[in-house]
């Protein structure tokens, strides 16, 4: 699932293909996808910008105002119109020309140039939803990335809150808190830190807590004490930036940006490592960490089978010398192989065949050494022959004794149709006097 930096990353996307561009003609969105409303926008002409915080996108599209409009001044202007995307599974922004626009596009935006090009929003997966006319949702915290200080600050004064009561590991998906932290960023985090994933959040964030109060009480608002490795809070901020700076990752990256994908892959320490172990949160979630889960794990949790293929791609991070030690080591083996097979074949006699010759006495059986041989029959002993003649067929076939049974019974007489009788009237009945015996009984 796309996390705060990728949708940062798209924001940063949009603004830079829209840059000096202008669009026209209504938004359009495809015909499959039922769940998100039409974009009624109708401004001849509009800029598109963009902004991220956490895990929303935010479109304003600008509409441009014409001499002629200026001059008329008939009707109301048409104001700006801001649309808030949520990416779900697969959601990205894509800037093609109208022939190459992929085939899960939902919502596109057509340039004014000529040939045209379209900006697109693709979600393969289809669980990416968009409002039109909405802000920020309001249950979301302050962004890890852009918003930092409110950030630190709105968690550690939320410690009374009951979330906190849950693993760690949960309460660092709960976007109320933690707006913009995903799967990967909370298994990299909790694993720098070498904390269990399924210990309880208050036990971790408590202590900063009161060390801001401590710093408060002496005077030290505002001020942080440098410490020798960053705390959950600072890492969060600091792991989602260092991701923003290599550009790509695994949700967002193209064919055009495979080296910084690779250098996201190889970022990574803990995420799709099959080193690490894996369990199923509370919430049906998979985590990966090192080590002891915790005392908050799920009474009998199992571990879910990983992507292979993300596997296979996780393994770039290996060192370019590890990665050519392997079909130099192939190369050697081919060659102990194939020495091998010389060798036997040089060295190791044929295997003897099967021999039809015929040998008549002892010298040459000696000659013959090892060769199988078919020993010919003694002219002194004549062939066996077969002494004891077939039996004949002493028991005769067996006569048909019991003889056709006679049909002993006549056939049936035919039956003599009667004669019909005329149909005599059937007297009504009368249901006088009914009523009273039914009420008398």
């Amino acid at each position: 699932m796309p996390e705060g930096p990728e949708l940062h990353l798209a924001a940063r996307f949009v603004n830079a293909v829209c840059a000096g561009r202008v669009f026209s003609g209504r938004p359009v969105k495809s015909e499959v996808n039922w769940k998100n409303p039409e974009v009624p926008f109708e401004a001849k002409t509009y800029t598109i910008s963009a902004a991220s915080r956490g895990k929303e996108v935010q479109m304003s599209l600008n509409p441009i105002e014409d001499d002629k409009s200026k001059k008329r001044g008939a009707g109301k202007a048409i104001e700006a119109l801001k649309i808030v995307f949520r990416f779900g599974m697969s959601g990205m922004f894509r800037f093609t020309s109208v022939s190459e626009v992929p085939k899960h596009a939902h919502l596109m935006f057509y340039t004014a140039d000529k040939p045209p090009m379209v900006l697109s929003f693709v979600d393969v997966r289809r669980f990416g939803r968009w409002e039109v006319g909405g802000g920020w949702q309001k249950d979301r915290g302050p962004c890890i990335i852009l918003e930092y200080d409110e950030f630190r600050a709105h968690v550690l004064s939320n410690m009374s809150d009951a979330a906190f009561n849950r693993p760690i590991c949960e309460v660092l998906l709960n976007q109320k808190f933690f707006n913009g932290v995903g799967n990967y960023l909370r298994a990299e985090v909790l694993y720098r830190l070498g904390i269990p994933p399924f210990v309880s959040a208050r036990s971790v964030l408590e202590p900063l807590a009161k060390a801001e109060e401590l710093g408060e009480q002496n005077g030290m608002e505002g001020v942080k004490v440098k410490t020798e490795h960053p705390d959950l809070l600072e890492l969060c901020n600091k792991l989602a930036t260092e991701v923003v700076s290599l550009g790509a990752t695994t949700y967002n990256h193209t064919p055009d940006s495979e080296s910084s994908h690779d250098a996201f892959l190889r970022w990574l320490q803990c995420y799709y490592n099959p080193d690490m172990r894996t369990l199923v949160d509370h919430n049906g979630r998979t985590i990966w960490f090192k080590g002891e889960a915790g005392p908050l794990a799920p009474k009998g949790g199992k571990s879910r089978g990983t992507n292979k293929k993300m596997e296979a791609a996780v393994q770039k991070r290996k060192s370019p010398q590890t990665d050519q030690a392997g079909p130099v080591k192939k190369v050697k083996e081919e060659v102990k192989t194939e020495d091998s097979k010389g060798s036997k074949s040089k060295n190791t006699p044929k295997r003897n065949t099967r021999t039809k010759t015929v040998v008549s006495s002892t010298t040459d059986s000696a000659k013959v050494g090892r060769t199988r041989r078919k020993a010919a029959p003694a002219k002194s002993t004549p062939a066996r022959t077969n002494s004891t003649p077939a039996r004949a067929k002493s028991t005769p076939a067996r006569a048909k004794t019991t003889p056709a049974r006679a049909k002993s019974t006549p056939a049936r007489a035919k039956r003599t149709p009667k004669a019909k009788t005329p149909r005599q009237p059937v007297p009504k009945k009368t249901t006088k006097g009914r009523g009273r015996q039914k009420c008398r009984q």
